[in-house]
């Protein structure tokens, strides 16, 4: 079963590969990531057939007063998940791209 979900993000697309890359599917994580190109990501889990496609799709920035603040909307295409993988990554993702808080 397949399944979509889309964020609107307050990132640039470098930034937010960075990220997934890097502390989101580190050694510590259950997740590994894999660049497919440069606004395209497959995120599996280590020990399970879950799989996720992540694309990007930067937006012009969005304008406040002075302010210019980034637009990504970020795409998930759920493509495999056996029980509550998904509950997981997305626990894992919230936490590692959460900005300004906390």
């Amino acid at each position: 079963m397949e399944s979509e979900i889309v964020y609107e993000m307050g990132y640039r697309a470098d930034e937010f590969g960075a990220v997934l890359s890097g502390p989101f599917s580190g050694d510590k994580s259950a997740f590994e990531s894999e660049a497919l190109s440069s606004n395209h990501w497959q995120v599996r889990h280590k020990e399970s057939s879950f799989c996720v496609d992540i694309t990007l799709s930067p937006q012009p920035d969005r304008e406040l007063g002075m302010f210019r603040l980034p637009v990504l909307n970020v795409r998930f295409q759920i493509q495999h998940d056996p029980g509550d993988i998904r509950a997981q990554f997305f626990k894992r993702f919230h936490q590692y791209f959460h900005k300004g808080g906390g």
